[in-house]
């Protein structure tokens, strides 16, 4: 894979950015080749055609005539590009074309209604830039909810904070009757959550507002008992979900996984291979509508970008997952972060994701 700089002027991708003009002063993720590309920081698909007219038509004929030619030659190339376009580690565009002919159709049809974004006639030759954007019917042809829904059925790595059960609870359970019989049944129900997802090192995981006010009644209520290693691990779940809940996207920083390949809904796991995203929890609507993923090669601009913008959480991508170039792997601390900023896993789930790559 060949990636290059790119200021893109065309008005391609002005086109399906509410038909905005791209002043855009950051360089973009552009996969080129002869005939177009693929510019993976606006999602667009994008292909050149050249035509010509016969020697004896008219001028006028030979600019209508030329024009329709190049627009036939630009369809072609549009094609071949689209085809390329990469879905996750193990899905291409052409694959998907291959295996259903009713997403070829749809796929080829789409290529059909493209847009003209860019026209140049000199010397009898004209040039057609044409565009399609990956988001929206393209992507909801070739990744369907069967699809996405069949993408994680290889996360097969068992939550590891099941087998941590019988440590966590064991040293509870003197207390857990009395809690129970003394709060309300909601807080019950919480308790249970609470000795359930604990994993050995202590961790408690606060995933919202509730779950948030329930816990500092329950310390209000263990402050009259002698329980310190409980308070102790209510009291540093409850800072760390005040402390991280106000982020408004996920940022990852893959610039140093050279071997990464770019793909239109990578997956993202933790360094046991569990997949962090996209998730069962993951809108697909938002996947479709969005893509599941941008592209940046600079880290202050991405921050900036519409997607994560204002205050991303920002982690680092230690390396791809085996032999998956489109799976990138970040630590499990890193993950358990995520987990517990409820704000990060909103965004997320909503495609609220970019990640930073490099040459």
């Amino acid at each position: 894979m060949k990636l290059r700089i790119s200021s893109i002027s065309y008005s391609l991708c002005a086109l399906y950015l509410s038909l905005l003009s791209l002043q855009s002063s950051a360089d973009e993720v552009v996969k080129a080749s002869a005939n177009g590309g693929i510019n993976w920081s606006q999602g667009v698909v994008y292909a050149v055609g050249y035509g010509t007219a016969k020697p004896d038509a008219s001028p006028a004929q030979k600019r209508i005539l030329s024009r329709r030619a190049a627009i036939v030659d630009a369809q072609r190339n549009l094609l071949e590009m689209t085809k390329g376009v990469r879905i996750n580690s193990i899905l291409k565009t052409d694959q998907a074309m291959n295996q259903s002919r009713e997403t070829a159709t749809r796929v080829e049809g789409l290529i059909k209604g493209a847009q003209v974004t860019k026209q140049h006639y000199q010397n009898e030759v004209a040039t057609v830039t044409m565009a399609m954007p990956i988001a929206g019917k393209f992507l909801e042809a070739v990744y369907s909810e069967q699809t996405a829904a069949e993408a994680l059925a290889d996360n097969v790595v068992q939550n590891p904070r099941q087998k941590h059960f019988r440590i966590i609870r064991e040293p509870l359970a003197p207390i857990t009757g009395m809690i129970t019989d003394s709060l309300n049944t909601s807080t019950g129900v919480l308790l249970d959550f609470l000795f359930t997802k604990a994993n050995a090192a202590g961790v408690i995981v606060v995933r919202d507002e509730e779950e948030a006010k329930a816990y500092k009644k329950l310390l209000e209520w263990m402050n009259s008992g002698d329980t310190e290693s409980v308070q102790d691990m209510l009291t540093t779940a409850i800072s760390n979900y005040e402390q991280n809940n106000q982020f408004s996207g996920l940022l990852i920083d893959a610039s140093n996984v050279t071997n990464f390949e770019l793909a239109t809904v990578p997956k993202i796991r933790d360094d046991e291979g569990n997949i962090i995203y996209p998730s069962k929890n993951t809108s697909y609507d938002n996947i479709v509508k969005k893509r599941g993923v941008t592209y940046d090669f600079d880290l202050e601009d991405a921050i900036k970008n519409q997607r994560v913008a204002t205050s991303p959480f920002i982690i680092r991508a230690l390396s791809t997952y085996k032999n998956l170039d489109s799976d990138l792997i970040i630590s499990s601390g890193d993950a358990k972060k995520i987990s517990q900023s409820s704000s990060t896993l909103q965004a997320m789930n909503q495609a609220g994701v970019l990640i930073v790559v490099a040459l």
